[in-house]
């Protein structure tokens, strides 16, 4: 019975509870992180873009590629007369433009958080006043659409459905056509403005539409939810 009152043993009891408290601490914290992880890792492609514009002319630094989707040295994109959208080495982007290294054939879009570049994403389009962008897949939350190449973006408040086929809402048209469609993006209004279903008339990356094909107008639709993320920084210099 001294034995088992003893301080020495209460001591070495405690000590095991505290053991024991530690590693369910331990092990809770572990799976937390692996599922953070998971679920970082199922929206890892995903981007909200906050900025779309045309390149005058792209200003590579010395050394300047994309290694494994990371800037690999600084990269100087003029937008216009007035702005110069700078990208930092180890900003991660992807360019899939072909005339990237001549005037006024690529566009630019950036996730961005106030002036820094978080990501950039460089794709065909020349100077107008649209581009054509893979097809709407999802309505998001507001104002928001996701594409098929997972940007996340900006959309009006009424968006034209082109297609000799009437739909009765965006919702209707993107059930009906998936990721055969294309999305039309007007850079003053920096809005997703039509969609245009397959076969109408969408040539290469300047969009247009012939023959029979009728517009309807719909409004604001907001019945879907979705998530974006952003990822590490650069500038625009005004």
């Amino acid at each position: 019975m001294r034995q088992f009152l003893s301080p020495r043993f209460w001591l070495t009891m405690g000590a095991l509870a505290g053991l024991a408290l530690l590693l369910v601490v331990f092990f809770h914290r572990g799976a937390s992180t692996d599922a953070a992880e998971v679920a970082i890792g199922e929206s890892a492609n995903e981007r909200q873009i906050d900025l779309v514009s045309w390149i005058y002319q792209a200003y590579p630094q010395p050394g300047f590629s994309i290694d494994r989707g990371v800037a690999t040295a600084d990269l100087s994109l003029q937008l216009d007369g007035t702005r110069t959208m700078v990208i930092k080495a180890g900003t991660p982007g992807e360019i899939a433009c072909p005339g990237f290294g001549e005037p006024a054939q690529c566009t630019v879009a950036a996730d961005l958080l106030g002036d820094a570049v978080l990501w950039f994403g460089i794709v065909p389009g020349k100077p107008g006043s649209t581009v054509v962008l893979p097809a709407v897949m999802e309505m998001v939350d507001g104002p928001w659409v996701r594409l098929a190449n997972d940007w996340v973006m900006r959309r009006a408040d009424r968006v034209e459905r082109s297609c000799p086929a009437d739909t009765s809402s965006l919702t209707d048209f993107i059930r009906t056509y998936g990721d055969t469609s294309t999305a039309t993006f007007n850079f003053e209004s920096q809005r997703i403005v039509r969609v245009t279903c397959p076969g109408d008339g969408v040539v290469d990356t300047v969009p247009t539409v012939s023959g029979p094909a009728t517009s309807v107008i719909i409004g604001t639709e907001t019945d879907d939810t979705g998530a974006v993320t952003t990822s590490a920084p650069s500038t625009i210099a005004p």
